[in-house]
């Protein structure tokens, strides 16, 4: 898989070749470092001339996080392990951009490898001082969809919108998410001194829609080691919003019990949430580049609003580094 999309990615960069640039836009590659992976973040800042290039990113994280949605991040459980997320990126001068990356983490069970490979094509439209635009689409190829270690999407639909007019900045983006996660259950027992294996099989399709409000401001400074550096720091306030569809089946040898259960009403066999406001959250983005090289932290802190007695507050973190040419 990982071959595949490798040889995918490199017709694509070979296809989209990078133009030549003038002296000053070389000058200011490194400095646009910055500006290139906030995306992530989801404002752009760059008013540079637009330019092609190619980043390879290592990112060191606390969750098996979507590529851009932190409030679906957030949803996720804590897999109790680091996750290590080599990146392939390139992008034209266009708009439009490519990426391929892969989760690495620590299975207890399985041992140190890859637990899913995402491919995301897209757009951006950062012509205009005013505001930013794009699209993408994220799909993630599951290694393993009983894992724990499993991300619960695979298609992954997501927009965004923001004014940079003002000083504080504003932003909306969409996002559309389906997939599918398993769990698999077993019982050994002996009956009528019979040994009997029985076993339950669920399968949960998920459908989530995302709505998120943002407000925030960056904050840059340029040349502060030498002419080839800068800092940028971006806090983000977020409001997320959003509903969530999960249908269950299953697939047993346990028949009777099932259709006893079943019957009883107590098997779910869905799940819903009703359109609304889930949680507040706060993003802190930290990118310091220097010539080609480029090193960000990021923190996001997440407060769930629905009632609940689970922790309320999520904590994500990532640190990534990247070198772009």
């Amino acid at each position: 898989m990982l071959k595949c999309l490798l040889g995918i990615f490199i017709f694509f960069f070979i296809f989209c070749k990078v133009d030549a640039q003038d002296t000053d836009a070389k000058k200011n590659a490194g400095l646009d470092t910055a500006a290139i992976l906030k995306e992530l973040s989801d404002l752009l800042h760059s008013n540079a001339t637009p330019i092609s290039y190619a980043t390879i990113d290592v990112g060191i994280g606390n969750r098996l996080f979507s590529v851009r949605n932190r409030s679906l991040n957030a949803k996720q459980t804590t897999t109790g392990t680091m996750v290590y997320t080599p990146t392939l990126s390139y992008f034209h001068k266009s708009g439009f951009g490519i990426n391929a990356s892969a989760n690495f983490l620590n299975d207890i069970e399985k041992g140190f490898g890859v637990s899913q490979v995402a491919l995301s094509p897209g757009y951006n439209y950062y012509g205009n001082k005013d505001f930013s635009a794009g699209i993408a689409y994220t799909h993630y190829f599951v290694q393993d969809f009983y894992s724990t270690y499993a991300i619960p999407i695979q298609n992954d639909f997501y927009g965004y919108f923001s004014y940079k007019k003002y000083w504080l900045e504003t932003g909306l983006a969409l996002d559309y998410a389906t997939g599918i996660y398993k769990q698999l259950k077993r019982k050994d027992t002996i009956i009528n001194n019979i040994q009997r294996n029985f076993y339950d099989s669920a399968n949960f399709n998920i459908n989530s829609f995302s709505m998120i409000f943002s407000v925030g401001h960056n904050f840059e400074w340029t040349n502060l080691l030498n002419d080839y550096d800068g800092l940028n720091f971006t806090p983000t306030l977020m409001v997320n919003f959003g509903s969530t569809k999960t249908n269950i089946s299953h697939n047993t040898n346990a028949t009777r019990l099932f259709n006893f259960l079943n019957k009883k009403g107590r098997l779910p066999k869905m799940k819903t949430s009703a359109f609304a406001a889930e949680s507040i959250g706060l993003n802190l983005n930290l990118d310091y580049s220097i010539g080609k090289f480029s090193f960000q932290p990021q923190l996001y802190l997440d407060y769930y609003l629905p009632q609940s007695d689970a922790n309320k507050v999520s904590t994500l973190f990532t640190f990534i580094t990247a070198y772009s040419f």
